[in-house]
């Protein structure tokens, strides 16, 4: 017979069918105890009889443990002191008061389920605590995917970063939830595999780690199964001795530094990724350093001026950010800013807490497939990520050319550049969990480094994004002679508000810009 039995929290989305060969089990607290012999005696009653019986118990019984590991509960974590643990174990919370922390200040207190974080897994309990403790939220508002880990037990070889990070493994279906991170100019025909982070933090005992990951929303999750496509972490140290920006050697990277590429790879090409900030605190510590994040002085203001004008509502020096949607910090950000920069040291792999390719989570909205992968399952049963885009839009491009006078002169002859974005050539897609409250939405056409017509451009028109000088604008009108050098690279950028119930304001201001083609017409 087939026994099924549900396993979840108390207003919490019901789960999928559970996997085969698994019986999930749960009890009302304090109704009456129960011991592992009576579970397992009700097990095997319940399997020889063939009689179908609900059972209420606060443990979890697996018949196949390799197969997947369930997550625990966690209760109002907000109001939490020390987390689930063993008799004789404590262990502070991340943001209880005396706790040691490896992570950023400005992410500390934005955790509020009424600013719709959720539990995704949980390895914190009562009954066994596994070494390197670990639990996930997920912020269903903004698309974030946070992951806490506490450090008990390391054999540390002297590190200078922590290295952590995502990748997709299997990939069956070659999914774009990886896509919004370590790149702030999305290219949607190249779907991000894996995403490494590094932090400026060393790996200390008795310490908590947190390490955010924004997620595209895939609409094909749902229709994908968990041997189909995984979600895998890891969490290890590298040694960096020395960094190099613009031809100069420094010594030290003073910021979170995001990468589409795996740990092995960091230190043999030029690096390509984006510099990441969660608050306005974390630029004012760069203004005297700026190359230490792989960014130019005046990229560095340029960011402050962005960060601020998207807090306030209005986008400018941004391509992919979310501002604002936390009620506890009103300053907060998750910013993405392109930097290049070239590594030098070491990555040790084998020393890793959790080595690549990492520690498989089963991903939200997937259906169970035969189990033949292992993997944690998730509490929350829903697709993450907030929004995203089908394909590769499309710009459409008509130049014409007039005199301002006669004889026509290589001094008033002009050609005017107008641009259309195609809303035929990409879908929008939207998370049928906040579509309802997305408000606000706009979407414009942005020239990438438009270098041969900038000195005939209003220089306050031009917007600083890292290593990128970008124009928005669907029209030009320069001299013939510039325009016929000037072959446009363009992207659509895309902001909206998530305007979430009991939310201040309009809700969280997302931005994400994405490459375009252009269309001679």
């Amino acid at each position: 017979m087939n026994n099924k039995f549900n396993f979840y929290e108390k207003n919490s989305p019901p789960p999928p069918t559970p996997a085969k060969n698994y019986i999930y089990l749960w009890l009302k607290p304090k109704k009456f105890l129960i011991n592992f012999s009576f579970l397992l005696f009700a097990f095997i009653f319940m399997v020889t009889s063939g009689c179908k019986k609900d059972f209420h118990s606060s443990s979890l019984i697996s018949v196949n443990a390799k197969d997947s590991i369930h997550t625990y509960p966690l209760g109002n974590w907000e109001n939490l002191d020390f987390m689930p643990t063993p008799s004789g174990i404590q262990i502070l919370s991340p943001w209880a008061s005396g706790a040691v922390r490896g992570f950023s200040s400005d992410i500390l207190y934005d955790i509020k389920q009424s600013d719709g974080w959720v539990l995704v897994y949980n390895t914190f309990n009562t009954n066994i605590l596994q070494h390197n403790p670990w639990f996930a939220l997920y912020n269903q508002y903004r698309g974030l995917l946070r992951i806490y880990m506490f450090v008990d037990d390391v054999n540390s070889l002297p590190s200078t970063y922590l290295t952590s990070g995502l990748n997709l493994g299997p990939n069956a279906n070659n999914s774009s939830m990886l896509n919004f991170i370590g790149q702030d100019l999305i290219d949607v025909s190249q779907n991000n595999t894996t995403v490494t982070k590094i932090e400026p933090t060393q790996i200390a005992i008795n310490t908590w780690y947190a390490s955010q990951f924004e997620i595209a929303y895939d609409p094909n999750i749902t229709n994908t199964s968990t041997d189909q496509i995984n979600l895998n972490w890891f969490f290890q140290w590298t040694n960096i001795s020395t960094f190099q920006f613009s031809g100069d050697q420094y010594g030290t990277i003073n910021g979170i530094i995001s990468t589409p590429s795996q740990p092995s790879n960091l230190f043999s090409n030029l690096l390509k990724g984006t510099f990441e900030a969660t608050g306005i605190q974390a630029i004012d510590k760069y203004k005297n350093i700026p190359t230490s994040i792989g960014l130019s002085a005046k990229a560095v203001s340029a960011v402050e001026t962005g960060l601020t004008s998207g807090l306030s509502g209005v986008v400018n020096n941004v391509f992919n950010a979310i501002f604002g949607g936390s009620s506890s910090n009103t300053q907060e950000v998750n910013l993405s800013i392109n930097t290049q920069i070239q590594l030098r040291g070491t990555s040790s792999e084998n020393g890793g807490i959790i080595p690549y390719p990492g520690l498989g989570f089963f991903i939200p909205g997937t259906t169970l497939g035969n189990m033949a992968i292992d993997g944690y399952m998730p509490a929350y049963r829903l697709p993450m990520g907030i929004f995203n885009i089908a394909a590769k839009p499309t710009v459409h491009l008509v130049k014409n050319t007039y005199s301002t006078g006669t004889p026509q002169t290589i001094d008033n002859t002009f050609t005017n550049f107008n641009f259309k974005i195609d809303d035929n050539s990409f879908n929008k897609i939207f998370n049928p969990l906040v579509s309802s409250y997305v408000t606000n939405y706009n979407e414009s056409i942005v020239l990438i480094n438009p270098i041969p017509i900038i000195p005939y451009i209003d220089s306050t028109q031009l917007e600083t994004i890292g290593n990128i000088t970008a124009l928005q604008t669907n029209y030009l009108s320069v001299p013939s002679f510039v325009g016929a050098r000037y072959s446009p690279t363009a992207a659509i950028r895309i902001s909206f508000n998530v305007k979430f119930p009991g939310c201040s304001g309009n809700g969280p201001l997302i931005v994400k810009t994405f490459l375009a083609n252009v269309v001679n017409n």
